[in-house]
């Protein structure tokens, strides 16, 4: 939720803008962004006659969202009744145990027919997320992965006859299985007049942990992103031989996914965080003394982002070049 970070991918060729609730959406066309894309179901009346009144007003404007119920298409067409421009919709389709999107075939063919036969909705394409059930890289969690794809591949070809747009989208891709993901939805038959789409975010700032460890690029050990964010604190407390406490806490930085990676010593491990605080295991003869400031690399960006207003860009020297602003 940075527009400057945004503005910087758009301007390097990235297709839209990514969000999940029109309260983000909002916040993008208040900065002018033209295409958006909500990577969820909308089915909330009030943040869909918000969008609907700026479909209308900008003709310039592209905005798509997800549907994975034929009660979605109801409420949406009933919320939208009024409406100048019809809104664009892909039909999602999502994994057993999942998240949202529909769950079989059958289920994706009845949302598109509504889809088609709703007056306030155009099908433009479908749509997934195959990192709904986790980041596993075992020979189980990447056989469902490319299930997955195969079914939404499958569901892009067969909607074909009911896309109401030149060009469809066919979306997916977190950061963990974007390889697949290009794999699977590519090499469309000539003429069928599909686009992928890939929303794989965390690629911005890479990670010291869950992403340098799972994505397609360094999971190997190569050196195909390099980590962008890192958190630096100090050390207030040295209250036993082999333990550090920082400031640095669950309200500063990412825990879902893996607790911060300490960067300046080695064997080092944070243990837990309380709300402003960060326990570091040392060892014995580590000495990073009360007052001491030390980096660490964070492991999911995503739920870092959101505990900043404001985030310093330091160049090599650790000289602050500009500061990044963020929109929760």
């Amino acid at each position: 939720m940075s527009p400057q970070l945004a503005a910087r991918q758009l301007d390097a060729g990235a297709y839209a803008v990514t969000v999940a609730t029109a309260g983000q959406a909002a916040v993008y066309r208040a900065f002018g962004v033209q295409r958006l894309i909500l990577a969820n179901e909308l089915v909330d009346a009030a943040a869909l006659r918000w969008t609907a009144a700026q479909l209308d007003a900008d003709p310039n404007l592209e905005f798509t969202c997800w549907v994975d119920s034929v009660r979605g298409v109801e409420l949406m067409t009933a919320a939208l009744r009024g409406a100048t421009r019809p809104l664009d919709v892909c039909v999602e389709l999502g994994l057993p145990g999942g998240r949202t999107g529909c769950r079989d075939p059958q289920s994706v063919d009845e949302v598109a027919r509504a889809v088609v036969a709703s007056p306030r909705l155009r099908l433009v394409g479908v749509a997934g997320y195959e990192a709904a059930l986790g980041h596993e890289l075992t020979d189980a969690g990447l056989a469902a992965v490319h299930h997955h794809l195969g079914a939404l591949r499958a569901a892009a070809l067969r909607l074909r006859p009911l896309f109401e747009t030149d060009t469809a989208l066919v979306s997916a891709g977190g950061s963990t299985y974007f390889d697949a993901v290009a794999a699977a939805l590519t090499g469309w038959p000539a003429g069928s007049a599909l686009r992928t789409v890939l929303r794989s975010g965390c690629y911005l700032t890479h990670d010291h942990g869950l992403y340098a460890r799972t994505s397609p690029l360094t999971r190997d050990g190569s050196p195909g992103l390099r980590p962008a964010l890192e958190m630096h604190a100090q050390v207030v407390s040295r209250p036993e031989p082999a333990t550090a406490v920082l400031t640095m806490g669950r309200r500063d930085v990412a825990f879902d996914s893996g607790l911060p990676v300490p960067l300046d010593l080695a064997d080092a491990a944070v243990d837990r965080l309380n709300d402003q605080h960060a326990y570091l295991t040392v060892r014995p003869g580590d000495a990073p003394e009360v007052g001491a400031w030390l980096r660490f690399g964070i492991s999911h960006p995503c739920t870092v982002f959101d505990k900043w207003r404001v985030i310093p860009v330091l160049d090599d020297d650790d000289r602050v070049t500009d500061l990044i602003h963020t929109f929760f």
